[in-house]
């Protein structure tokens, strides 16, 4: 069911893509973004720049961990989101949302790091920023809970 406002991520290989997303178009479905996943790119730039030129959202992999890693982020960006909705009327469930997002960005960047120290390449860890110290969201969530606890 696509009518409860959640965002919905189509994945799709780059042969069936161009033909999934215009039967999506016309039933009218809300898509947030589109993953391609093609051995070759260049084989399907052109229909996916029509449908770039539409206004989709049309990302293009052509290695499976990245698009694992892209698809890990834009979830943990999602469940910080659901939490930062509940933090003021359900901090324990908001805590929940806030840990596995943690959980689920920190083994993206895990994955993401660079075997060689050589390398400049150097994961996402913007989620820390938002989720990680004293004034984080975790700890947001925590003081909640405890003012929960001792009203």
């Amino acid at each position: 069911h696509l009518g409860n406002g959640e965002k919905v991520i189509v994945i799709t290989s780059g042969s069936l893509g161009n033909d999934l997303i215009s039967d999506i178009q016309a039933r009218n479905f809300d898509i947030h973004s589109y993953y391609i996943f093609c051995g070759q790119i260049m084989n399907h730039v052109e229909w996916a720049s029509e449908k770039l030129a539409d206004g989709l959202d049309i990302i293009m992999f052509d290695f499976e961990i990245d698009l694992l890693l892209r698809l890990s982020r834009e979830l943990s960006n999602q469940l910080i989101e659901n939490g930062r909705n509940l933090l003021g009327t359900d901090p324990h469930s908001a805590l929940k949302y806030f840990e596995c997002a943690r959980a689920l960005a920190e083994k993206a960047v895990e994955r993401d790091a660079p075997k060689d120290e050589k390398d400049a390449h150097r994961p996402s860890i913007s989620h820390r920023r938002l989720l990680d110290g004293d004034n984080g969201l975790i700890a947001q969530a925590k003081r909640a809970c405890n003012n929960m606890s001792n009203s």
